[in-house]
């Protein structure tokens, strides 16, 4: 089989004569979708309930391969996608000012960025390897965060999210089907496996996530710290040891007509009241929401409502697969007693 239509790993479903040309065409399965639709009419209380949606791929000589994506209904930030409402989502795009887009002069030749810069489509005719894009703004001494939407199906060898330096070639492995982000030193990435990779070092974090997620990144350059969030619910700290480097957000895609969308960028100096945040949402339960607990002046209790909503919000407490063995160090004990000193201070 054509390298280049296979590159869906193991979901594919079957194939129905290998693709010659590698003309690419990328359409939802229309009795799949018929199918699909009349599940979703009878409704089910079982998160666990997963569907199945096939996509068609073939060339103009007329061979056709089907993909078979598993998809989990909780892997999505709302029901759109599970109500074949997709191409009309807008849920969770409240933001209307960025602090920065896709960048049209830093990205693979198989990407297309779409005009408002947010949206970038990767590999629109073909796949025949990995695609990646830069934002376009460098990341080096306050507190970043911005979010990723799945536009399209998520599936292949890899789709992921992350940072890197100036120093990774986007272009490097445009003829190789492989988890981009993390493959050197100068990149840190989450695969939609749930996987966080650096220095070719794969280590499990989470669990998938897919079409219409969330991926939120939250780089603190105070700590030196990565961590992400799944449809605006934390995951834990990914990465440590950031501080000095100077980081751009980027995204890769080995799948044929994937898409991913910013829908959140934001930054902020490194303030005593956003460390006072940080660690009020370290002392207060997780279920519980920070803004409804602490009695704060109406004021600033907007402010901080429009700004750092993503971290002081409820959510239910979690821990990183990769952070379980991790063994606390003496520079963590003391760096949460000089938090815990600075709430009570500012706090009284």
């Amino acid at each position: 089989m054509d390298r280049r239509t296979s590159e869906t790993d193991d979901h594919i479903e079957e194939d129905i004569e290998p693709s010659t040309s590698g003309q690419v065409y990328f359409q939802p399965d229309s009795q799949t979708s018929d199918i699909e639709s009349d599940a979703d009419d009878s409704e089910s209380d079982d998160p666990k309930d997963d569907f199945e949606r096939t996509y068609e791929f073939g060339n103009s000589d007329g061979a056709i391969n089907r993909v078979t994506a598993l998809k989990s209904k909780s892997d999505a930030f709302c029901d759109c996608y599970k109500r074949g409402k997709e191409k009309e989502c807008r849920c969770g795009e409240e933001d209307s000012y960025f602090d920065w887009v896709w960048d049209e002069e830093s990205k693979s030749s198989a990407c297309f960025i779409k005009e408002d810069l947010r949206e970038v489509m990767f590999h629109i005719d073909y796949s025949c390897g990995t695609a990646a894009v830069r934002g376009t703004s460098q990341m080096k001494n306050d507190q970043y965060y911005w979010e990723i939407k799945m536009t399209t199906p998520v599936y292949g060898t890899d789709m992921m999210v992350g940072v890197g330096t100036s120093h990774v070639d986007l272009n490097q492995y445009r003829h190789m089907f492989c988890s981009m982000i993390g493959l050197d030193s100068e990149s840190w990435g989450l695969s939609y496996t749930g996987t966080v990779q650096n220095k070719r070092i794969k280590q499990p974090y989470s669990d998938k996530y897919g079409q219409g997620s969330i991926i939120g990144v939250h780089l603190d350059m105070w700590h030196g710290t990565l961590s992400f969030y799944k449809n605006r619910r934390p995951l834990g700290i990914a990465y440590r040891g950031l501080h000095g480097k100077v980081l751009y957000p980027m995204v890769s895609s080995t799948a044929a007509r994937s898409g991913m969308k910013v829908i959140r960028s934001c930054s902020f100096p490194t303030s005593l009241q956003f460390l006072c945040c940080q660690t009020l949402r370290k002392v207060i339960p997780l279920h519980l929401d920070v803004l409804k607990v602490v009695n704060l002046p109406p004021g600033l209790n907007d402010f901080l409502e429009n700004n750092i909503r993503w971290l002081l919000q409820p959510c239910p407490p979690q821990i990183p697969v990769s952070d379980k063995s991790r063994k606390r160090t003496r520079r963590d004990f003391d760096s949460q007693d000089e938090e815990h000193k600075l709430v009570k201070k500012v706090c009284g």
